[in-house]
């Protein structure tokens, strides 16, 4: 048996014996370290271009202390609408806004044989995430594509994401709140924005998913560490393979795979034992997710605002389950018991999927670089817009009048 850890600090247990948590009142918990102690602390870091102020109303603006001059696009790949908006903005950016544009370099190949594109292909630089500079000297990001295409934004940064301004070009589009028939006048008011005239963002915060395998050796790596990504897709913090951590936008699920037979979890908050989970599995999702998977499976649609994350069984063994929303602070911990009769499957955002065996473990806090949507209106009215144009919430013909 062994003891959840903080992805900041590795507990100890007396006398050097690790135990998991139990339902057991007799057992005494361990408490893990909280990540952050205050909801100001989840505002976007400043970088060199920007400042982030967020007022008494609680709303979040963005402030450029420098004129920005470089720009990151990423596209959904091989979709014809996306490809026409593409070059389109391209050549306004590199054209018309003289900025320096970065894009992926499995850009090039799709274009390939593109006489248009390549009249300003010259101009554009590939984005290599090798190189530091090359990070740190982007400005903002442009996002072309539908939901998907952010979560992989956020998959591709793990830590500090620049500013984004996502465009629908998608199927449902519910967190791309920007027409790509006004980017002109939506890129003229973001690079204008000042301290007369800040810029409203959506402040959206993240999870941090680390795996904790029930092989992996009782000194964990620091995250002072040196870092590589595994094939998984996992950010492996150290030397050693065993322990691996991912950024989540939506949620975490941790379901039965392809099992027919359902699973047995234990969920844990801070270190105490809260339940067992028996059914298909269990989502963690952020205030942004509340509305996608989670939803799916009875849970309440949160607004981006609200510091909570969200709890909700898949399809439990239970009239009496219901989701829950605990606070932004806390630890959340799922671990699969070594009585588990099957396996389990984690993922993050439904990408990276990777099997856990008994005695494996996830935890789940908040992650400490949350990303930053420009808003169209407002943080509140575009959430609303989106529920009730992309979701049909609330969608009734109205009741006529008695006379």
């Amino acid at each position: 048996m062994r003891l959840f850890r903080s992805s900041c600090v590795v507990s100890r247990c007396v006398s050097g014996l690790c135990q998991s948590f139990e339902p057991a009142i007799s057992r005494q918990a361990v408490a893990c370290a909280l990540p952050i102690s205050s909801m100001a602390q989840y505002t976007p870091l400043s970088n060199k271009s920007c400042d982030y102020i967020t007022n008494e109303q609680g709303s979040t603006h963005l402030v450029w202390k420098t004129k920005p001059s470089n720009v990151l696009i990423i596209k959904k790949i091989r979709a014809a609408e996306v490809q026409k908006a593409f070059k389109q903005l391209v050549l306004y950016l590199c054209q018309e806004k003289q900025l320096c544009v970065t894009v992926e370099p499995c850009v090039f190949e799709e274009f390939t044989g593109d006489d248009e594109f390549s009249l300003v292909s010259k101009d554009l630089k590939k984005l290599d995430f090798d190189s530091p500079s090359c990070i740190d000297d982007i400005d903002f990001i442009v996002c072309l594509g539908g939901d998907g295409t952010l979560l992989y934004l956020s998959s591709l940064f793990q830590e500090y994401v620049p500013p984004i301004i996502p465009f629908h070009l998608g199927s449902l589009g519910f967190l791309m709140t920007h027409a790509f028939a006004d980017f002109e006048e939506t890129l003229e008011r973001t690079l204008s924005a000042s301290a007369d005239s800040p810029l409203g963002v959506t402040v959206r915060v993240r999870l941090n998913c680390e795996l904790q395998l029930a092989s992996e050796s009782e000194q964990l790596p620091t995250s002072t560490e040196c870092r590589r990504v595994s094939p998984s897709g996992y950010t492996i913090v150290g030397p050693q393979t065993r322990v691996a951590r991912m950024a989540a936008l939506n949620e975490v699920v941790i379901d039965r795979g392809s099992s027919p037979y359902l699973t047995g979890l234990e969920l844990a908050c801070n270190g105490k034992y809260v339940a067992d989970v028996q059914g298909d599995g269990v989502i963690i999702a952020t205030p942004t997710g509340s509305t996608a998977y989670a939803a799916a499976a009875g849970g309440p649609m949160v607004e981006p605002g609200v510091p909570g994350i969200t709890i909700a069984p898949i399809c439990p063994h239970s009239l009496s389950f219901r989701p829950v929303v605990v606070s932004l602070q806390r630890n959340v911990q799922v671990r699969i018991p070594e009585s588990s009769r099957m396996s389990a499957w984690v993922s993050c955002d439904g990408r990276n999927r990777q099997q856990l065996q008994p005695g494996d473990g996830v935890q789940i806090t908040s992650h400490l670089w949350p990303m930053a949507c420009i808003n169209k209106k407002e943080t509140t009215a575009d959430w609303f817009t989106g529920l009730a144009e992309c979701l049909q919430w609330n969608a009734r013909l109205k009741q006529k009048p008695l006379m």
